[in-house]
């Protein structure tokens, strides 16, 4: 076999290459996945009962508002009335309580 001009080592990539280009040509991003028609009917994804949970939590927690009026509302009414101690000191000793084991 010969080989001879020019335009056949142009076009020539080395296999290692020629084997990144094939997978980055090949990788999908999620949109197109979910708009692909390629995806076998027997693929099936099951998610165990820790995995439903952790979902359910989720989304109980971004449904929740960022801030809860009726509690603003409360300490407001509280410290108006004069009954929200705002002394640093206390409010310091409750929180370590709460976070800080027995």
């Amino acid at each position: 076999m010969r080989i001879t001009g020019q335009e056949t080592t142009k076009n020539a990539q080395r296999p290692e290459k020629a084997a990144r280009s094939n997978e980055a040509s090949r990788t999908k991003s999620p949109e197109d996945i979910e708009n692909s028609s390629e995806v076998a009917a027997a693929d099936k994804v099951e998610l165990s009962s820790q995995a439903r949970d952790i979902q359910r939590a989720r989304k109980v927690a971004q449904d929740a508002p960022e801030v809860r009026a009726d509690k603003v509302e409360a300490a407001r009414r509280a410290l108006q009335s004069g009954k929200l101690n705002l002394n640093g000191q206390d409010l310091a000793e409750k929180l370590l309580k709460d976070i800080l084991p027995s």
